[in-house]
């Protein structure tokens, strides 16, 4: 699932807003914001008011950002995650028993498998060489700096890498 403006980083916020004609729905809409806010200890007046026009006003998209390297980057990242699970039977099949994962916690590495692709993170702080089957290809990549080499993929720190475990 995607919030509005996600899939190219955004940086106006996603904020829930509305505009009911009836003023006791508006103040009912705004009271029941607050006290939903206030069960996970956040300062009822630090909430926006869904009922505020300065809160739709921040939730508005700057689409002028989807000119921007950094916000062009993500798209085409979402894009290319799009496009591999429409091109991969695996990536759509919803059985949850079909999918493998392995990790290690001290060494912040999570692995995710299902059929022939094999997707490895390296959520450490620094660089990891991770093993991939012999007959592998690297097919996406969150950033510059991964690099595969023989049966081995090296992510650099918060990367990850979209292998295809297949010689599609």
């Amino acid at each position: 699932m995607l919030f509005q403006g996600e899939e190219w980083a955004a940086s106006s916020p996603f904020q829930y807003f509305a505009d009911h004609d009836d003023p006791e729905m508006a103040r009912r809409v705004s009271e029941g914001r607050r006290k939903e806010f206030a069960a996970f200890g956040w300062d009822p007046h630090s909430i926006p008011d869904p009922e505020s026009r300065e809160t739709f006003e921040r939730s508005k998209l700057k689409w002028s950002e989807l000119s921007m390297r950094q916000h062009a980057e993500m798209l085409s990242w979402y894009r290319e995650l799009i496009r591999l699970r429409r091109s991969r039977l695996s990536l759509n099949d919803g059985e949850p028993g079909h999918t493998r994962v392995s990790y290690s916690e001290e060494e912040m590495w999570l692995r995710i498998e299902r059929e022939d692709i094999v997707i490895i993170c390296n959520l450490g702080r620094s660089e990891r060489a991770i093993s991939v089957p012999k007959s592998s290809r690297l097919v996406l990549r969150s950033r510059e700096g991964i690099s595969e080499i023989d049966a081995t993929v090296v992510l650099p720190p918060d990367s990850l890498a979209v292998i295809s475990a297949s010689q599609k």
